[in-house]
């Protein structure tokens, strides 16, 4: 029995009314948290001066729901459920329920953290109830008779009792209960009873991928998130959507940091097939997005004690909130994880080049978007999609550059043959540092030598072997000038050709090879197959095989395990294409285009479409070019296997990626050259279309 002290004291407790304080005031006051040397700290709005507005929306009758979407380490949970926590207990006196993503997590919640910030609270510990029956691990009972339960999502725990507030932390990794709808409006309907004192919170880091990759966000609605998988972001599109501005350093000009890795300038350390070990070549620096102004990042503490939440509608001229923002009773919050206050924006830019590393290796994308949901706070969009890319849209980014030339920055070159039924179409692609690609031309083999009634007869490369000698005379041996004046000229290193298609022309791709053989030329060239495993299988990017068909009747060009052939994982190339045609600005993995190719050319390149569940599918008859680049991949690749090197070092390139003085790809002007303006059916220049001035600046990396 308690002593009547004791109870006269939780008498009082019961019916002394609450202090009135803001919510931030109150977590100032009352809350302690774990220092670094293991000590304890008061909490401090100094280092996350953006969870104040979000923290007192909390005590606002003028909301129903607070939704917080921000990356970890922002301080987040820390503010709002612990904060609002503090004021529940010494403001409200009313019962809350914290609702975890399962029970183990709210079991383990209450052990590390809920426990422990009571137990070194002092305000918080006085008000606990005595005896043992008031601290349990779901629930813990005040002297003032108030309950804080931890929970998770079931449908016994969201529904019966009306709560004052109920708050829900990692919201996007809690599954709607089924038959009975999403959790956040099942908590809210247990707070409806309070009326304006109700109050529902909802925070958490984004997950998944954006759904609609086409979209963009409208001038009028610049705060709206895209749609995406995430549940936490669609309540933020319900809500106000305050987005978090900050004041530029060099121009003085406010402006909202994007969510995702475009708010960081970093270069890239990117080797030929995939990012060096993830690290930086130099520091990342913040983009200013009205002024373009790079700025160090160890002003983040000084532009977050400056910044601002705007409501969508809402603007900021000479320092002051103008115009009338969007109406809402959810106060929606979303925050920018390369400002979060615990944050490091190079590791942030470290942790994003190595998922990057891991998705160029092996198209895995779990690694990244991870590090785009949690670290940055964003929802991740898949670098798989290109639906979303037009042929028109490569077109504007053509360059001015003399014709069917090797432009500086080039270091080998590489063959990429498609076989068609009326012969071959050639597209021959230039490498320099780190993937950049530049298309050097692009031509088709259609006229064969044969000639019948007097006339030269189309090529049927499924049918006549001497069609064939065409990728010798016309592809393996051409030469391309330098544009450094110098009359010097570059070889072709490798020519990769396709082996499959109409019935006949995988023999004779291998009586071809044969021939090449004995003419000691078979080290430039390679026949590739692809294969199109289904996303989610993993194969690797390409291996050698070597086919044996002599068992097989009717062939006229016999394998027995002497051809090579490398077969392609096109699911995993193509990814990594996809994402490389996607860079709108010069850097690793760019593709160079040139004004004069022909506008039908770039409609190739948006030939195929991703679809989860069937990978790559061809949505138009043409992909030439498409496929075309991805054998440029698969024959540098090749080339790396059969040298015995793993990846390209640009430190320490073998002969034929070295700078043109040292590399014998390299032939001086003496050297008989083709007329490469007079091959067969090459594709004429637009003589209509206009040629844009701008070609990309050279940049640092380079």
């Amino acid at each position: 029995m308690k002593p009547a002290s004791s109870l006269a004291h939780d008498i009082a407790q019961m019916i002394r009314p609450g202090i009135k304080i803001p919510v931030s005031d109150a977590t100032s006051k009352y809350i302690r948290v774990k220092g670094k040397g293991g000590g304890v700290d008061n909490w401090s709005a100094q280092l996350t001066p953006y969870m104040i507005e979000p923290m007192n929306c909390m005590a606002s009758r003028e909301y129903e729901a607070v939704i917080f979407v921000g990356p970890a380490q922002s301080g987040k949970t820390q503010a709002l459920l612990f904060g609002s926590l503090a004021h529940d207990i010494k403001c409200t006196k009313s019962d809350v329920m914290i609702v975890q993503t399962t029970k183990q997590t709210a079991t383990d919640w209450e052990r590390a953290d809920l426990s422990w910030t009571i137990r070194n609270s002092p305000e918080l510990k006085s008000e606990m109830a005595a005896g043992s029956r008031a601290d349990n691990v779901f629930v813990k009972t005040m002297r003032s008779g108030q309950n804080i339960f931890v929970a998770w999502p079931t449908v016994s725990n969201l529904s019966g009792k009306a709560l004052r507030s109920v708050k829900l932390t990692d919201y996007d990794r809690m599954d709607a209960i089924p038959g009975e709808g999403t959790v956040f409006e099942l908590a809210r309907k247990r707070t409806t009873t309070f009326l304006s004192q109700g109050m529902t919170l909802a925070e958490s880091s984004p997950s998944g991928k954006i759904t609609d990759p086409q979209w963009r966000p409208s001038a009028d609605s610049p705060h709206e998130a895209p749609p995406s998988e995430s549940q936490i972001l669609s309540l933020f599109n319900d809500g106000d959507r305050r987005r978090w501005y900050v004041q530029c350093p060099e121009c003085g000009e406010y402006y909202l940091p994007p969510s995702d890795e475009t708010g960081l300038n970093f270069p890239v350390n990117q080797d030929l097939f995939g990012v060096t070990e993830g690290k930086l070549i130099r520091q990342a620096l913040y983009i200013c997005t009205v002024n373009g102004c790079l700025i160090e990042t160890s002003h983040k503490r000084a532009m977050n004690a400056s910044g601002k939440w705007l409501k969508e509608g809402q603007r900021i001229e000479k320092g002051a909130t103008v115009g009338e923002g969007r109406k809402s009773k959810i106060a929606s919050f979303w925050f920018p994880g390369i400002f979060a206050a615990y944050a490091d924006p190079q590791r942030l830019a470290e942790r994003f080049l190595q998922g990057l590393r891991k998705y160029d290796l092996d198209s895995e994308e779990d690694t990244i978007r991870a590090v785009m949901n949690i670290d940055f706070g964003a929802p991740y969009r898949s670098r798989k999609t290109i639906g979303e890319y037009t042929g028109a849209e490569y077109q504007k980014r053509a360059e001015t550059v003399p014709e069917k030339q090797v432009p500086d920055g080039v270091r080998f070159l590489v063959a990429a043959c498609d076989v068609q039924g009326w012969g071959f179409s050639v597209a021959i692609i230039g490498y320099g540092q780190h993937r950049e690609r530049w298309l050097i031309d692009r031509f088709e083999l259609r006229v064969s030598d044969r000639i019948e009634s007097g006339e030269l007869q189309t090529m049927r490369p499924s049918v006549h072997h001497d069609d064939w000698l065409k990728l010798r005379d016309s592809v393996m041996q051409r030469q391309y000038p330098l544009a450094d004046n110098s009359g010097r000229s570059m070889k072709i290193m490798m020519t990769a050709c396709d082996s499959g298609g109409e019935p006949g022309v995988t023999d004779r791709a291998y009586a071809f090879w044969k021939l090449l053989r004995k003419e000691k030329l078979n080290d430039r060239f390679m026949l590739v197959k692809g294969e199109a495993p289904k996303p989610g299988v993993n194969k690797p990017t390409a291996r050698k095989v070597y086919p044996d068909n002599s068992s097989e009747k009717r062939r006229t060009a016999s394998a027995r395990g002497e051809i090579p052939v490398w077969i392609v994982n096109t699911t995993k190339l193509k990814d990594a294409l996809s994402a490389d045609l996607k860079k709108e600005q010069r850097a690793p993995g760019y593709i160079h285009f040139p004004q004069w190719l022909p506008d039908a050319v770039y409609d190739e390149l948006s030939a195929e479409q991703y679809d989860a569940k069937d990978g790559w599918v061809k949505i138009s008859k043409r992909n030439e070019l498409w496929d075309q680049f991805v054998y440029g991949e698969a024959a540098v690749f090749a080339k790396l296997q059969e040298s015995k090197i793993k990846e390209l070092n640009w430190n320490n390139q073998p002969a034929w990626a070295k700078p043109w003085d040292e590399n014998p790809m390299v032939v001086g002007a003496k050297t008989t050259e083709i007329n490469i303006q007079k091959h067969d059916s090459a594709p004429k220049p637009n003589q209509a279309k206009s040629k844009p001035d701008w070609i990309p600046k050279q940049e640092s990396w380079l």
